[in-house]
């Protein structure tokens, strides 16, 4: 699992050994960040690949469990020590042992092989090792082995162990049963060869009831019950119930009932729940048998116990768990055997964990912006292993720059994505196709990239950007052959063509091949090999390579604003200035402003809330923190909490790395090893993560080595979150009719609660420090902070241990609390409340942070309330949620995209090769290392599948030669197969000459099997980057003809949010219950949208809707909202959430239908993405519903590539107030229903609504919108960003304003005043890129990330251009 992390670490460090550092792209239209880098992943596919990994939450062959009081597991696996997982959060605790994990291979100090029983007692983890001559024990909580001096000799072979009432009892096959008291430090003998009969001897399974009143054994088939007295079990009489049990393997007592047991039943698949029906102990019953065969996913109604083996009740909170074996988890049951979770996972191969993490990269927004992604895997064929070197290489590339074919392209070499701004959506759609197979032959990988970078014609380098890099990114994981003739090339790329190759040491099985990985790297300039042992590894150390890619290319400091609003008498502004290898540092300003729109920035109340910011020991950071209540004091995100926020750092499978050690490697963690607080492992780089969110020095930005001491200045960077400000309540009341949320106001007593509310005004925003800061609008003093739960799942991507240089250290900048906030007054019954009271909510997106959000109750700003919190983590495809007690739910879907070896016979054939079985021969019997075959199990996410669901990839190539079935008969009856037309292969070993058959397995978007299955309550399986701010109103809960408004509900609705290269994220609405205290979070409805297959682009709604309501327009008849959404693909879908039940012709209509208004056509050639929010207003002259939109290509925004071609938009819903189906989206009105006002600055070519849709204007010069459209009084304004024009396009481009009529789309530009030049068709205002545009006195105000032409070179102030004034003609956005 941590595969995925090192992937993204490595990245990271990529950008980071070009001398610069960066873990987000820099603002667009910052001149040389606007330059992609191109990054060519090399993944080794040899045989070795498919071995094992282990690491993170893995536990690989399962034998016993034990508890601690608080619910925490120790597992031991077979051969890769004991791990100790937090109950809760289902992540190793960092604090035990090795990263969570004890291990030892010395007979006599604490061995770990084939550990048979565990059990926990006053502190202790007691262990019966199959091998080992003693009982020994191990420190709970450090993980420290304690050998107890030797004073509990097992004797040979001990096999069950039981502690109860300070006594310990366990049995070796020679001695019988042994007992021991362990009361105190020094244990003393109570008996030896108490009972030494056969099945004492050789017991299976051992336990012992509640009131200790019976020993029980389990042996041939049978129950032996042995009476105790004073503890000590009688020789005789004993007892043999008349039940017969086949391989009985656990054991355990029902905590308060000596009538109840439960057993691990391992050839049965099952745990069984016993009933013991006399007092003699004669008579019993099998009262409930839970499980099945064999590997799966388990959920209430089905659990997968594939060869169950150690069990353990945990007796303080009342649960059963199991091991099951060769299902590589443990499952845990409540007392009457309903399905609870599932602990621990199974490990990876290292293939699927490159995969992982590889995916993981190439869907992180953050790091798609500034990277050009190519894909090649590589193995053998060369000369080296043939005879010649046809076999691999780049000459050739046939049909489309996506979707085309490499020559040579083969199943051991071939470069199947080409480096370009599609390229990281193909790698992911097509990356789970790649299986092992095949040798390891450097030169493979080599030619690849020489000839593909140095291709006269399809090489992505642009030979006129000198600031464009290009890199090799080689993933391996053995010896390979060919070195001198591989390190040549790469000499020879980064000498005469500054092309770097970083190499990544992955899986942890080198050995000495490590050597040539690190002299591949120094001589491909990039210093040294990345070490990536696991998973999370991977992924961390890929993203800390790419971002230091990413910030390679900066050349001057970054510009500032990202928000502003206006508040009376006061304008803020939200900056940041970008800082190389560190956190980027942000600020919030106050400055005054006159009634008319003059600035003061001599005003003595003016502040920085940057200056103002408490010292790290004084200021409330706090969370919802599992065990740690916030409410005493808010300030529980502190270093004394650490293992419970790791907790939280681990939960979407991060790790904070080793940043400072004394002796650790590398050896540039020991630059400060002595510092007081230092420390070998993680312990106090967690401890110091903490104090670096909340302001301490940790990374020592200041090389000075004091860790302890306050940065200049800890606030983060305000990047894309706008501001709200809070004060007293003061929603409208007066209403003229019943439908408005005025009226529900004003019947449940809003004006007297408002009155009664006296309250400091805020401001909240949130910031790249991961955290929501309230600031007291006055002052600027900051007054909390909250760190969302799920935003700090994120920070462990702070550490960058290459960052830790000679001298200074550094950090990565990372994406946190990214998002909009929005506040609402709700009345309603909140988990605090018995009942209904008004609140002040506030929903917090997360934005680039994450795809999820969080719910505050701020009624009381001074004492916020946590409501819940929800995050979809499509990478580990789950669903957490947080509610108000700190409980946190994790809800599993099934995954998208599955290879070779996630099927049931693949991972049987890997078990075989880990653990010695069969023989290295390829048949369908599954008793040896390969299985051949054309008819295949599939895994137990895809059981009930149809053919119709799923589309597959074979050799590259789509493949429709399969169908799907049932087997009828057998082991497997009632399990799903695929049946292929061909003969399918999986090595499980590394074959010489022979590969595993390259198929990937895609369920397709909108399956039945996909999302969380239960509860449907939260299924946001299909949620992506919340980017939108959400819009809360209330909504009839039964839809059409709904006549009882006392019952509607809160809801949010947003775009489905930006799903980076994911089908299916992101393209839908999504509505929010706000009120549900059953399912807090609760999803109230998904609206997908279509996915067109005519467009190459993925689509998403990254926007924010527009939501019509009786509160925000005039004349409406309806309850609810109308709401309009633009999405990636260029369409305007429009959804009804009103209780209308026709459509105002007769025709029914219903709640969540919607319909397709427009279509710009978009596609990645003309680059029509609409990633920003329209605008809205109801026009003078038509009284239509006007929308207002601009496309442009907002990741790529210096992008002019042929054919990008970009529209401002003017489109009028001709059916407004009333809902109407339009058009579906296939067949949705174009550009063709709309005049083309481009050049019109007289009003010629006013549409018609009668026959026109609207109206577009061409944008010259690849020029993109960059933000949502603003319109104030009859005029739309449109920010716009013109790409540097020079031959070098590394140059800062320019930034316009365009100003046209609402309704006619004339340009008025030249109201704006006197343009630069007479072929500029806006108004040229700086250099860089504008945030959207604001109104205050007649001025309109935007800020530029670049440098204005004004004065202040921050901010655009302009005379707003005059235009038509009607009191309602300003913008839906203000009205909302």
């Amino acid at each position: 699992m941590r595969l995925k992390l090192i992937l993204l670490k490595i990245i990271l460090s990529l950008f980071f050994i070009s001398n610069n550092a960066i873990a987000k792209n820099l603002p667009p239209g910052s001149g040389i960040s606007d330059v992609p880098a191109n990054v060519l992943i090399l993944l080794d596919k040899s045989g070795s690949m498919s071995a094992r990994m282990t690491g993170g939450a893995s536990t690989p062959y399962p034998k016993a469990v034990a508890y601690a009081p608080n619910g925490d597991v120790f597992i031991a696996t077979n051969s890769n020590g004991i791990k100790k997982l937090t109950y809760a959060s289902n992540t190793p605790d960092t604090s035990f042992a090795s990263n969570g994990t004890y291990l030892s291979w010395n007979r006599f100090q604490c061995y770990t092989y084939y550990i048979y029983d565990m059990a926990y007692h006053n502190g202790f983890i007691y262990v019966a090792s199959l091998f080992s001559d003693w009982i020994y024990r191990i420190n709970a909580t450090t993980g420290a082995c304690d050998m107890m001096g030797n004073r509990i000799p097992s004797g040979s072979r001990p096999n069950k162990l039981k502690i109860k009432n300070n006594l310990l009892y366990f049995a070796n096959q020679f001695q019988g049963l042994q007992i021991y008291d362990i009361s105190s430090s020094t244990p003393t003998m109570r008996g030896r060869n108490v009972i030494n009969q056969s099945h004492s001897r050789y017991s299976y399974a051992m336990s012992i009831d509640a009131s200790a009143s019976n020993m029980y054994f389990y042996y041939n088939n049978r129950i032996y019950v042995h009476k105790m007295i004073n503890g000590i079990p009688q020789s005789f009489p004993y007892a043999q119930p008349n039940v017969y049990l086949n391989t009985v393997y656990g054991m355990s007592a029902h905590p308060t009932d000596d009538n109840i047991h439960y057993v691990s039943r391992y050839g049965n698949h099952n745990i069984t729940k016993l009933q013991f029906t006399n007092s003699s102990k004669t008579g019993v019953r099998q009262q409930t048998i839970k499980g099945r065969c064999c590997n799966g996913t388990s959920n209430a109604s089905t659990q997968y116990l594939y060869y169950p083996y150690n069990l353990k009740v945990d007796t303080n909170n009342n649960r059963v768990m199991i091991t099951s074996y060769y299902g590589h988890n443990l499952v845990a049951y409540d007392l009457n055997l309903n399905f609870l979770k599932t602990i621990g996972t199974s490990p990876k191969s290292r293939m699927d964990g490159a995969h992982e993490a590889i995916k993981a990269i190439v869907t992180d927004s953050s790091l798609t912006a500034g990277v050009n992604f190519g894909f090649a895997y590589w193995s053998s064929g060369g000369w080296w292993w043939w005879g010649s070197n046809s076999s691999y290489g780049f000459t050739n590339w046939t049909g489309n720059i996506t979707t085309g074919k490499a020559t040579p392209c083969n199943s051991s070499n071939c470069l199947t994505v080409r480096a370009h701004k599609q390229g990281a959506q193909r790698i992911n759609s097509t990356i789970s196709s790649v299986q092992p197979g095949g040798g390891t032959d450097a030169l493979a990988w080599a030619q690849i990239g020489e000839q593909y970078y140095l291709h006269n014609k399809f090489s992505p380098i642009d030979k006129n950007l000198n600031c464009q890099n290009s890199y090799l990114l080689v993933i391996g994981d053995g010896q390979w052959g060919n070195h001198a003739a591989a390190k040549s090339k790469v000499t020879k790329l980064l000498s005469q063509h500054k092309i770097k190759t970083f190499t990544v040491a992955y899986g942890g099985g080198l050995g000495s091949g490590i050597n040539n990985f690190r002299d591949m790297a120094q001589a491909g300039g990039t210093n040294n090999v990345i070490v990536a042992n696991t998973t999370a590894s991977l992924k961390s150390q890929l993203k800390a390579a790419i971002s230091q890619i990413i910030a390679s290319k900066l050349s001057f400091t970054a510009p500032a604003i990202t928000a502003t609003i206006e508040k009376g008498g006061s304008l803020f502004q939200a900056q940041f200035d970008y800082v190389q290898n560190k956190e980027w540092e942000g600020t919030l300003t106050r400055t005054a402003i006159s009634s008319s729109g003059v600035i003061d920035t001599t005003d003595k109340d003016n502040w920085s809330a940057a200056k103002m910011l408490p010292s790290p020991s004084s200021r409330k950071i706090w969370s919802e923190i599992p065990g740690k209540d916030y409410k005493t004091d808010y300030n529980n995100f502190i270093d004394s909490n650490y293992t419970q926020i790791n907790s939280l750092f681990q939960l979407t499978n991060n790790e904070v790395p080793d940043y400072h050690s004394i002796s650790s490697n590398p050896t540039n963690t020991q630059r400060c090893k002595n510092t007081s607080g230092v420390a070998n492992g993680n312990d106090d780089d967690i401890k110091g993560l903490i104090n670096f969110v909340r302001g301490q020095d940790y990374f020592d930005y200041d090389g000075d080595c004091n860790l302890t001491e306050t940065r200049d200045n800890p606030l983060g960077d305000i990047y894309h979150s706008e501001m709200v400000v809070v004060g007293n309540p003061s929603a409208e009341t007066a209403f003229v009719g019943t439908n408005q949320e005025a009226y529900f106001r004003s019947i449940n007593g809003y004006d007297a609660w408002a009155a009664s509310t006296v309250r400091d005004e805020m401001i909240y925003v949130g910031a790249n420090d991961g955290m929501l800061h309230a600031f007291n609008s006055k002052t600027g003093k900051e007054e909390w902070a909250f760190v969302p739960p799920f935003v700090a799942v994120n920070m462990p991507n702070m550490v960058n241990v290459n960052l830790n240089r000679s001298g200074v250290g550094g950090s990565n900048a990372i994406y946190g609390v990214d998002g909009s906030p929005v506040v609402h007054d709700m009345y309603f019954k909140s988990a605090y409340d018995t009942a209904k009271k008004w609140h002040t909510i506030m929903m917090v997106p997360y934005g680039r942070g994450g795809a999820g959000f969080s719910v505050l109750d701020v009624t009381n700003p001074k004492k916020p309330l946590h409501l819940y919190s929800v995050l979809n983590d499509h990478i580990q495809h789950t669903v957490h949620v947080i509610d108000h007690n700190g409980s946190i739910s994790n809800y599993s879907y099934v995954g998208t995209s599955y290879g070779m070896g996630s099927f049931p016979d693949s991972i049987n054939v890997q078990d075989n090769a880990q653990m010695g079985n069969g023989a290295e021969v390829c048949d369908s019997t599954g008793n040896n290392r390969c299985f051949k075959s054309k008819i295949w199990r599939l895994p137990a996410e895809l059981q009930n599948v149809s053919a119709s669901d799923l589309t597959i990839q074979y050799k590259g190539k789509a493949y429709t030669g399969f169908s799907v079935s049932k087997f009828t008969s057998g082991t497997y009856n009632g399990q799903s197969y695929i049946k292929f037309n061909d003969t399918m292969y999986f090595y499980g070993y590394d074959p010489t000459n022979a590969a595993t058959s390259d198929v990937g397995i895609y369920l397709k978007p909108g399956s039945a099997l996909t999302g969380v299955q239960s509860p449907k309550e939260y299924d946001y399986s299909q949620l992506g980057e919340t980017w939108a701010s959400p819009r809360i109103f209330r909504m009839p809960n039964t839809g059409a003809g709904d006549s009882n408004p006392a019952d509607d509900i809160y809801v949010a609705v947003m775009g489905g949010g930006f799903g980076a290269q994911h089908s299916g994220f992101g393209s839908n609405l999504t509505i929010v219950n706000l009120e549900d205290t059953t399912y807090p979070g609760k999803l109230e409805k998904v609206i997908p949208i279509e996915d067109l297959v005519s467009s190459d682009i993925i689509n998403s709604t990254p926007g924010t809707p527009v939501v019509i309501t009786p509160d925000t327009a005039r004349g409406i008849t309806f309850r609810g909202a109308l709401v309009y959404l633009s999405d990636l693909e260029g369409k305007i879908t429009k959804f009804n959430l009103t209780n209308m039940s026709d459509d105002g012709k007769g025709n029914a209509i219903k709640m969540y239908d919607s319909t397709t208004l427009f279509t710009a056509g978009s596609n990645s050639t003309n680059g029509r993405y609409m990633y920003h929010a329209m605008d809205a207003t109801v026009g003078q002259t038509t009284n239509s519903l006007w929308l207002y939109a601009g496309t442009g290509d907002y990741e790529r925004i210096g992008d002019t590539s042929a054919g990008v071609q970009n529209l401002m938009l003017g489109i009028a819903d001709p059916n407004y107030p009333n809902y109407q189906e339009v058009s579906k989206p296939t067949k949705a009105i174009d550009l063709t229903r709309c005049k083309n006002t481009t050049n019109d600055t007289t009003g010629a070519s006013c549409p018609n609504l009668q026959k026109d849709m609207g109206w577009y204007a061409v944008l010259p010069n690849k020029q993109k919108v960059t933000a949502e459209p603003s319109v104030s009084s009859g005029l739309v304004y449109f920010p716009i960003y013109q790409p540097s024009s020079s031959v070098n396009k590394c140059s800062l481009g320019d930034a316009f304003i365009c100003a046209a009529d609402d309704e006619c789309g004339t340009n008025f530009s030249s109201r704006l005043g006197k343009k630069r030049a007479t072929s500029d068709q806006c108004f040229y205002v700086g250099q860089g890129v504008l945030s959207r545009i604001v109104f205050f006195a007649g001025k309109l105000f935007a800020n530029i990330a670049g440098q204005s032409t004004q004065s202040k070179k921050d901010l655009v102030t302009l005379d707003a251009a005059s235009g038509d004034v009607s009191t309602y003609r300003s913008s839906w956005r203000h009205n909302f």
